[in-house]
């Protein structure tokens, strides 16, 4: 690019006019700053191939990726968070399934918001309003009453939610990622580049030239001794990553860190659920983003998990994927299950006895029990026990079609030949030739938190005992077990060990 006055050498255009290129003047803008004058924006004319660009005046923006550039300029892109948030008032208008709009909004809205982040100083206020909107949507398509918990929305759907980021989280994440990558470039001339810079920011903040753990200390947000200090800086991409390090770090107690020995820079994420620590150096650049997001997922799943009443449930559902396998795509689900499964699984149905303001009558209305609660109306509940015998042999049923028919002859609900015993396994696979007997029962408790699955597998080995004992005696090998499923679709992670004694996959 050159002046008006032609000074200059137009490099772009002579490789434009190799390659046959033809620079549009209208879609460009330029910006001519001179920091020695008091008006330092000058509206200096350039031209590029012979045609002149728009000159940007102080306050005025330009759009470059759908980010707002200039000088004092504000960079939140307003005008995008706008428009995703009416396309999502569109999604939800439209016809799609609650699932698919979950979906649409994952694939097609979240990745644009997704990518202006990376380039621009975004204010929160206009985050949260989107955050709230899109939020209050999500919850809809769940059929969530507002007094839900909002990690459902932010976990991931093998955990049992609907894998939506939160803005501000988001935000944290893409600024951290976008630093690190800079710092981390395999070229080393924008690696130099932004090296130099950041470590320009940090002279000024703490007054003097910084050691490299003075760099990694500054980026993690730390305001003890000089840190504490104003050097007088102004907004950076450098300073949003110090914030964002800070606002993650007081959740997650992620952190930068400066490897003296291989002298190098890292991130450290903590891992909530195996209590490690993950170091990601700029050989693992990429993964970066990945671990800060399951480290964020994790701390929604494990705060769900230690809340009393909505918690309870969400402990079990959230431990295996095969609990959530309907969640990405509605699979094998009915309109109406989906309107139930999930506020139920937050015991958000309205209940009797699941309202706690007020004097009301909380005695179940169809048998009179003392508390109409979810565990009482799925479990217990006589007038139901049609149901649950309909349940239950839904799941025994479908076991018996998956097992192996090599593995022996299968009966059910029927007691052992030349036994005294009148108990009545679910179902019993007996092959006379290996002499080998395998006992399977099937049990439908409520997710009353881990142990409710744990102590109803305990009492089901309890009751058969005796009787794999005596099968024992006459000579046969038992296998004695119990397929355990919840209420509210949780799938016991020791069923696994029962499919693979029946010759079966996943149900």
């Amino acid at each position: 690019m050159q002046d008006s006055d032609g000074v200059g050498v137009p490099l772009h255009k002579v490789t434009a006019d190799w390659t046959g290129l033809r620079f549009n003047a209208k879609k460009c803008a330029s910006l001519h700053v001179d920091g020695n004058k008091r008006d330092p924006v000058l509206t200096t004319e350039f031209l590029i191939q012979g045609e002149s660009v728009v000159p940007l005046v102080e306050g005025q923006a330009y759009q470059h990726l759908g980010t707002p550039t200039g000088f004092r300029i504000r960079q939140t892109p307003e005008d995008t968070i706008r428009e995703i948030l009416q396309d999502a008032a569109k999604i939800d208008a439209s016809l799609l399934a609650p699932w698919q709009k979950i979906n649409a909004l994952n694939t097609f809205l979240i990745p644009r918001i997704a990518f202006v982040l990376r380039g621009s100083a975004v204010a929160k206020v206009p985050l949260n309003k989107a955050d709230n909107t899109i939020r209050q949507l999500v919850k809809k398509w769940l059929s969530l009453p507002q007094r839900a918990s909002n990690e459902l929305v932010y976990i991931a759907h093998r955990h049992g939610g609907a894998n939506v980021p939160r803005m501000g989280d988001l935000c944290n994440i893409t600024v951290v990622t976008h630093a690190f990558r800079l710092l981390t470039c395999p070229d080393a001339v924008v690696k130099n580049i932004a090296t130099a810079a950041l470590h320009a920011v940090v002279k000024r903040r703490i007054g003097r030239p910084p050691s490299d753990q003075d760099v990694a200390t500054f980026l993690s947000g730390s305001l003890d001794g000089e840190f504490a200090r104003d050097g007088g800086d102004t907004a950076s991409l450098w300073s949003c990553a110090r914030n964002a390090t800070r606002r993650l770090g007081k959740r997650l107690g992620c952190r930068w860190v400066w490897n003296e020995d291989r002298r190098e820079l890292g991130v450290l994420v903590p891992q909530i659920e195996t209590e490690g620590n993950t170091l990601v150096n700029p050989g693992a650049r990429g993964v970066l983003e990945k671990s800060l997001k399951a480290a964020v997922h994790a701390l929604y799943v494990d705060t769900l998990k230690k809340k009393p009443d909505q918690g309870k449930a969400f402990e079990v559902t959230s431990k295996w994927d095969s609990s959530n396998h309907f969640l990405p795509a509605g699979s094998f689900t009915r309109f109406a299950d989906w309107r139930f499964i999930h506020r139920a699984r937050l015991n958000c149905v309205p209940l009797n006895g699941a309202i706690h303001h007020g004097n009301r009558d909380k005695r179940c209305r169809k048998c009179g029990y003392a508390l109409e609660t979810l565990p009482h109306v799925l479990c217990s509940c006589k007038p139901h026990a049609r149901a649950w015998q309909l349940r239950h042999n839904a799941v025994q049923d479908r076991l018996v079609k998956a097992i192996a028919p090599h593995l022996g002859k299968i009966t059910v609900n029927r007691t052992i030949p030349n036994t005294d015993s009148l108990l009545r396994p679910d179902i019993v696979v007996t092959d006379e030739d290996r002499k080998k007997i395998i006992l399977v029962d099937v049990m439908i408790p409520f997710e009353n938190r881990t142990p409710a699955f744990r102590e109803a597998r305990a009492r089901k080995l309890e009751k058969y005992a005796p009787l794999a004992d005596t099968l024992r005696s006459k000579g046969y090998e038992v296998c004695t077990d119990a397929l355990i499923g919840g209420a509210l679709g949780a799938w016991d992670p020791c069923n696994e060990r029962v499919l693979r004694t029946c010759g079966v996959g996943r149900l």
